[in-house]
């Protein structure tokens, strides 16, 4: 089987907005996917009786037969599989990245613009999936509803190159065009301006040969990363930003301007691991 895209499923209008945009992705790149639902009140030996046990498996494997009825029903023939671990959630997600193409999670909490609005699970698996992560935000369109334009995030860092072919694979899947934006966070002249935007084209001069229907705006702002991304979310399928692997277990192990993002913005944001 092609490397699937894994789904994560815990009943919540969030999963299913996930499984929404998931298994458009697949249809659209030919893959599999696979539905999965963790918990360690599965683990058999625990505090739950037996029976009890076996009337939670059969409830939580209904819920993932649920979900894969209702991706068939939009999309009849997509492959999918529905697996149960014995773990949280989060563990379950990362653990799969290793064979996955792309992981869905979707996005839980309340509160305001300074609220704490993404879910712990979605976090932790963002932050260490070993795969690209699509993070589908609370004011997240259909995706057939979704703007023909994906924003790119550029830093001008080395090791970005998977995130920028990932971005402009998908603007190309969907026929779309990609908005490639570096955030400069402040006044700057004439001058910089020229120097940041040739280095902005050339950190995406490689992909038009290779998806050459795919068109490239090229954007510098002067406002903040956090700032620009998430206003150029208002007009987005997807905002694609890379994501260094982090080893911290304390603190925000994202980066600040990847946190700020998963929380505010308006449309679904993909991370892709860089090296």
């Amino acid at each position: 089987m092609a490397a699937p895209i894994i789904v994560g499923i815990d009943g919540s209008a969030h999963a299913w907005r996930a499984l929404d945009w998931a298994a458009d992705h697949a249809v659209r790149r030919g893959l599999p996917v696979v539905l999965v639902h963790g918990s360690r009140a599965l683990e058999p030996g625990g505090a739950i009786p037996d029976d009890a046990l076996r009337r939670l498996v059969a409830e939580r494997q209904a819920l993932l037969d649920e979900a894969r009825q209702y991706a068939l029903k939009l999309h009849p023939g997509l492959e999918i599989e529905t697996r149960l671990a014995e773990t949280d959630p989060g563990s379950a997600l990362v653990d799969g990245s290793e064979e996955a193409a792309l992981i869905a999670v979707g996005s839980r909490g309340q509160g305001g613009f300074e609220g704490l609005l993404f879910g712990s699970v979605g976090l932790h698996v963002a932050a260490r999936a070993r795969c690209p992560v699509m993070v589908v935000t609370r004011p997240s369109s259909y995706p057939s509803d979704a703007p023909p334009q994906v924003v790119l995030g550029v830093k001008g860092e080395p090791g970005e190159e998977a995130a920028v072919r990932w971005a402009f694979a998908e603007a190309d899947s969907r026929g779309a065009g990609v908005v490639a934006l570096h955030a400069v966070g402040g006044e700057f002249s004439p001058r910089q301006r020229v120097i940041e935007s040739m280095e902005l084209s050339a950190a995406v001069a490689g992909m038009t040969e290779d998806f050459p229907d795919v068109t490239v705006q090229p954007v510098v702002s002067d406002r903040t990363a956090q700032q620009a991304l998430v206003e150029a979310s208002e007009n987005a399928a997807l905002v694609v930003v890379g994501a260094r692997p982090r080893r911290s277990l304390i603190g925000m192990a994202l980066g600040r301007v990847n946190h700020a993002v998963l929380h505010h913005s308006r449309c679904p944001v993909v991370l892709v691991p860089t090296s």
